[in-house]
């Protein structure tokens, strides 16, 4: 547990946010930047995890403009909702200030959900079919597993066997420590260690 104080889902730290800007400015991940698109899949989309944590930091990013250009966001999970439950759940965690309301519309105007399984290739490929109509040439994705451990086997799997973006770079993230215990994080460890580079 971080023994830092929590931020406000408003609010943000001016020197971190210069020190992230200041490395975006640095990074290309394609030849021609700006004609590259960037897709963030939030993994868990309608838990606990996303809705209090990971969209608002989305918005927080977004806002800041810390995002790169031609960003999408996609929730995927097994609930089925729609894109206007989807961001009633998130409402609370979510508050746009006073001139900011109008920003905060163009953020969810850049998302969609799929609702899915986490182990059906079929459901995979329909994440991947909404992705690439919102992708250009070069296309990045970045997978956000904001799961439990437990589904993390099957769902990295079906991200490599159906998800790799095929012109640009793919990222998967997931908190660590996972697993339940040194024999659990290990097994994690290495099946990842099979499916990507670290």
């Amino acid at each position: 547990m971080s023994s830092k104080p929590e931020l406000g889902c408003c609010e943000a730290n001016p020197e971190g946010l210069q020190l992230l800007r200041d490395s975006l400015s640095c990074c290309q991940v394609c030849n021609s930047p700006g004609q590259a698109s960037h897709v963030f899949v939030v993994f868990g989309a309608s838990g606990d995890l996303a809705r209090k944590k990971i969209y608002p930091t989305l918005w927080a990013l977004f806002r800041d403009k810390l995002l790169p250009e031609n960003t999408q966001v996609f929730g995927y999970a097994r609930s089925k909702l729609t894109m206007s439950q989807l961001r009633d759940k998130c409402a609370e965690t979510m508050k746009a200030k006073e001139g900011e309301e109008e920003l905060l519309e163009e953020f969810w105007a850049i998302n969609s959900y799929v609702a899915g399984s986490y182990d059906k290739e079929e459901d995979f490929h329909l994440l991947v079919k909404q992705m690439a109509e919102k992708e250009k040439d070069c296309a990045n994705r970045l997978f956000y597993l904001a799961l439990p451990p437990s589904v993390f086997k099957p769902i990295t799997s079906m991200i490599k066997a159906c998800c790799m973006s095929p012109t640009g770079w793919t990222r998967v993230i997931v908190e660590k420590p996972f697993g339940k215990d040194s024999a659990s994080s290990a097994d994690l460890s290495d099946h990842l260690q099979k499916l990507f580079k670290e």
